[in-house]
């Protein structure tokens, strides 16, 4: 026969205390004597009591639970991501539920079903996000912070890397190295990530007196990397230096210098990437990036979440210069 377990009822007779007043030790709100909660706290240990997180979920109308909402999971760069904040998350007591939104189904989409589950905040990490999934989210009272990146009109908050900053450096690093002729292989143009770290790159040449450099953008995938490689050195041959939006990118593109291309990384092109995913470490690629600080961003996510203000926070963290053998350092 299976063992009963446990209840708040059970802890309150045998410690001859009051039902409510185990309800205030196991919620921690409301004051007990240490006499009390002595003998609560024996028993708790002799019956082997664990508090169950839903049923305190019920009677206060939100669980310790975060809701992590993602799309494009295959991307090597967000497995990481949620491995580290499920980690945070149980550093501080709370649990994680992952929602993950598969084509042709939006993140926006998904966010009704998100909030049925009365979670006690969101994390948005994908690159495609309108106004509208954020906005839902506040006008129900759900703090949620938009993680690696931002909306101009969405509401919540947001935790981002220095985007524009980091393509600014790109370009420097590219031309220190001696590239002089060179290209843009971005993501989908429309999302904060692509547009910042495009911007940056763009007015940094502009500023070296370089105009009218050649890009183009679709998505984050090695795929795409690959394709676009091909497409754009077709166009432009004297290409010798590519600044990829994201190290998926920057493999494709890597590949097909090397082996559609007949082209040596680096010394004929040398080639960019952004995040330091786990492949740009690979000997196959080992790629100059920007390092993301993505430990310091979860931290300022969850502190967001947790001592929500009601108003619109922004913060922006510098990224990191990972120099490799892609493009070598001058």
């Amino acid at each position: 026969m299976k063992k009963k377990t446990p209840t708040q009822k059970d802890v309150a007779k045998f410690a001859g205390v009051s039902q409510a007043a185990v309800s205030r030790f196991v919620s921690g709100k409301g004051a007990i004597s240490e006499e009390v909660r002595e003998k609560i706290l024996k028993v708790i240990d002799l019956v082997n009591y664990q508090p169950d997180p839903l049923a305190r979920g019920l009677s206060s109308g939100k669980f310790d639970i975060i809701a992590i909402v993602m799309a494009n999971i295959t991307n090597p760069w967000y497995p990481v991501v949620l491995e580290l904040i499920t980690r945070e998350l149980h550093r501080v007591g709370l649990q994680a539920l992952l929602f993950n939104a598969t084509p042709p189904q939006t993140v926006d989409d998904l966010m009704p079903l998100v909030l049925q589950y009365r979670v006690r905040g969101v994390i948005i990490t994908t690159a495609s996000l309108n106004s509208s999934g954020a906005d839902l989210c506040v006008r129900q009272g759900v703090p949620v912070v938009m993680f690696n990146r931002y909306s101009a009109v969405a509401k919540g908050h947001s935790v981002s890397t220095d985007n524009i900053g980091g393509g600014r450096l790109a370009a420097d690093v590219l031309m220190r190295a001696g590239s002089r002729h060179l290209g843009f292989l971005g993501g989908m143009s429309t999302v904060s990530t692509n547009r910042d770290r495009r911007s940056g790159f763009m007015e940094r040449l502009a500023e070296l007196g370089m105009d009218n450099v050649p890009a183009l953008e679709k998505e984050f995938t090695y795929g795409w990397g690959y394709e676009a490689t091909q497409m754009l050195l077709a166009r432009h041959p004297q290409i010798d230096g590519l600044f990829c939006a994201d190290d998926e990118i920057a493999s494709g593109a890597i590949d097909a210098l090397r082996y559609a291309l007949g082209r040596r990384v680096p010394e004929d092109v040398r080639v960019f990437g952004f995040d330091d995913h786990p492949v740009a470490s690979n000997a196959a690629y080992d790629m100059t990036t920007i390092r993301q600080p993505v430990e310091d961003m979860i931290t300022a996510a969850i502190e967001l979440l947790l001592r929500d203000t009601g108003s619109n926070e922004h913060r922006l963290l510098p990224g990191q210069l990972i120099y490799r053998k892609s493009t070598p350092e001058q």
